[in-house]
């Protein structure tokens, strides 16, 4: 397993000053009336008198909160008295839709692991309007509709094959719906599979993540900490949620294109 710290950014040995700068940042960001300011600010220019009506707060308190905001160079004051964000502010602002998703699936990474590219950690902000679906068999469920419903496409990263999904998928196959599997190259076929029958198959060393996804919709279960993929909990999107799912896609693809037909190993 690839060690953790690795995977760190932050420097130990930072300069003690660019750690004050970065410790102030985020207690600036950790008070959650300061943050509904300052987001409140980010949907349009705000007065202050605004703020402290649609946040009912007292104008002391507003008063505060926009200044400790204008001091950690956030948000700046126009000519005609609105607040706005700086470039500064929208930067942080655009950082924190992946914090949010982390907070909201941090008891799941106590016992799940997240190990993918760091191109697709950075980006996971991209994940933050998502569905969590419990129960191993509701899930599988749930991928079969969702094939079913497919009309273009189906993609699916797995460390096995569901063989309940096969009968949906040959249907789709007829109607020239685009198939494509990625399973690990020690995967153990299940009684019945033909894997003749389907031209656009890879296999990779290992699978970290199981991904499936068609043109309508996209989910993905994560592995548990003995590097099995856990079914019994599974994170998705309908078509409405576009970043979702573009993420989804191109992190399917990332692999796809490092996966091989198995007589390349």
């Amino acid at each position: 397993m690839k060690d953790q710290s690795e995977d760190i950014r932050i420097n130990p040995e930072m300069e003690a000053s660019n750690l004050m700068k970065l410790s102030s940042l985020l207690f600036e960001l950790s008070h959650p009336w300061r943050l509904k300011v300052l987001l409140l600010i980010a949907e349009e220019g705000q007065r202050h008198s605004y703020i402290s009506q649609k946040l009912k707060i007292s104008p002391q308190e507003t008063s505060r909160h926009l200044t400790r905001l204008q001091n950690a160079k956030l948000i700046e004051k126009d000519v005609q008295g609105f607040f706005i964000l700086t470039s500064y502010g929208k930067a942080v602002l655009s950082l924190l839709p992946g914090f949010e998703f982390l907070a909201e699936i941090g008891e799941d990474l106590i016992k799940l692991n997240l190990d993918i590219p760091k191109e697709f950690i950075e980006r996971i902000g991209e994940l933050k309007s998502f569905e969590r679906t419990e129960g191993v068999m509701t899930i599988f469920r749930r991928i079969e509709l969702s094939l079913a419903d497919a009309k273009k496409y189906m993609w699916y990263l797995s460390p096995e094959i569901l063989m309940s999904a096969m009968p949906i998928i040959s249907k789709k196959l007829d109607k020239g719906v685009e198939f494509r599997l990625i399973l690990p190259k020690n995967v153990r076929y299940p009684p019945g599979f033909e894997l003749r029958q389907y031209e656009q198959i890879r296999f990779l060393d290992e699978i970290k993540i199981s991904i499936g996804m068609t043109e309508k919709s996209a989910g993905f279960c994560l592995p548990a900490r003995d590097e099995k993929i856990d079914f019994s909990t599974s994170f998705s999107i309908s078509s409405q949620g576009r970043e979702f799912h573009k993420w989804c896609e191109d992190l399917f693809l990332y692999y796809w294109e490092k996966a091989r037909p198995i007589r390349e190993f």
